[in-house]
């Protein structure tokens, strides 16, 4: 079943490198607005009349539309069987059995905007969401469909000492940096049970920028945060003073969609430069600023920076992620800035 699922998979992702980029559909982009369902209504239109050029000789002569049915009627088998697509290896925080990588998760921040948290008496405070499935009319085989997903644009940060977190320069500037909260212990205590409701001693302001790096063009992307205060019952993360090499394993930690945490193993580091490196990881909107660890010291390497879009494609009625990597087609790895490009800064900051 798998392998004919993969299979029609993989041709529509073929023909659908056809769609121009004006009318791809990001996931992340103009939520709720009128020009964001223009843009899916016009993605519609695009794959039911999508030209048969194919690099699937046996599925040559059957059109884009009629593929979308095929693969509409296998996706619904495949969810009796519970499938996972492709190679996603995100896992949640509860499935996470190796003690230094739990303790390492504890590190992790999701950041958000103030207006995203909802204080009350009772000294919590709950992050606006909704559900991941319903709010994007997500296929049912998608992983984590029933998760709430933190409303806004989140980011992910960590500890790197007592009251100051790393991120990814594009997530943290002075302009917003004082309007930042950071939420530690958003995840899944189980199956069923999302944390989205934390105590407020697990809320954090940001101060002031301590030091900020935004270079496109060099890979520099990174920022330094000073909280209001030093964070209490969470892990600082230890930073790597060694050199990266080809093919080392990495790990990374972090909120990918604004769902509640997930790690992710088995990636490995590809190319490397002086202020950055590329890996096959897992990543979405809401990764940007996680931490990349090397998967035998435990140190972390990097931070989550830029990747490919995780575009959603549509399928007949309901929005599935486009997977890579793929061999029909090159992608683009995400990049990472290493953490030599702060770590001088972080050692004297705050001694």
């Amino acid at each position: 079943m798998k392998c004919i699922v993969e299979k029609l998979d993989r041709e529509l992702m073929a023909r659908g490198i056809q769609i121009p980029i004006e009318k791809r559909f990001q996931f992340c982009d103009m939520e709720g607005t009128p020009q964001r369902e223009a843009l899916m209504a016009g993605v519609h239109e695009y794959y039911g009349s999508a030209a048969s050029s194919s690099p699937d000789k046996a599925l040559s002569h059957i059109s884009t539309r009629n593929l979308i049915k095929m693969l509409k009627v296998k996706i619904r088998e495949l969810n009796r069987e519970r499938g996972i697509w492709g190679e996603d290896s995100r896992r949640d925080y509860y499935e996470i059995t190796d003690e230094q990588i739990k303790k390492n998760a504890n590190c992790a921040a999701a950041i958000c905007l103030e207006n995203n948290l909802i204080p009350s008496r009772n000294g919590l405070s709950t992050l606006k969401n909704k559900n991941y499935g319903a709010a994007f009319n997500l296929c049912a085989c998608e992983p984590f469909n029933d998760q709430p997903i933190a409303v806004g644009r989140l980011c992910t940060g960590f500890l790197v000492k007592e009251d100051v977190v790393a991120t990814a320069g594009h997530c943290a500037c002075e302009k917003n940096v004082t309007d930042l909260r950071f939420v530690f212990g958003y995840k899944m205590l189980d199956s069923s049970t999302p944390a989205t409701q934390v105590p407020n001693e697990n809320v954090y302001k940001g101060v002031k920028i301590i030091e900020r790096a935004y270079n496109r063009s060099i890979g520099s992307d990174w920022a330094l945060v000073k909280l209001d205060r030093n964070v209490v019952g969470q892990e600082v993360a230890a930073l790597s003073k060694e050199k990266i090499f080809r093919d080392k394993t990495v790990y990374i930690i972090g909120y990918p969609l604004g769902l509640p945490l997930k790690y992710s193993p088995g990636a490995s580091v590809s190319e490397i430069s002086e202020t950055h490196f590329s890996a096959d990881l897992n990543v979405y909107c809401g990764s940007s600023g996680s931490p990349v660890f090397d998967s035998e010291t435990h140190e972390v390497i990097g931070i989550v920076v830029r990747g490919d879009n995780r575009d959603f494609r549509w399928v007949e009625n309901c929005w599935m992620s486009v997977i890579y990597p793929n061999p029909v087609f090159k992608s683009k790895e995400p990049q990472c800035t290493r953490v030599s490009e702060f770590i001088d800064i972080v050692d004297k900051c705050c001694e």
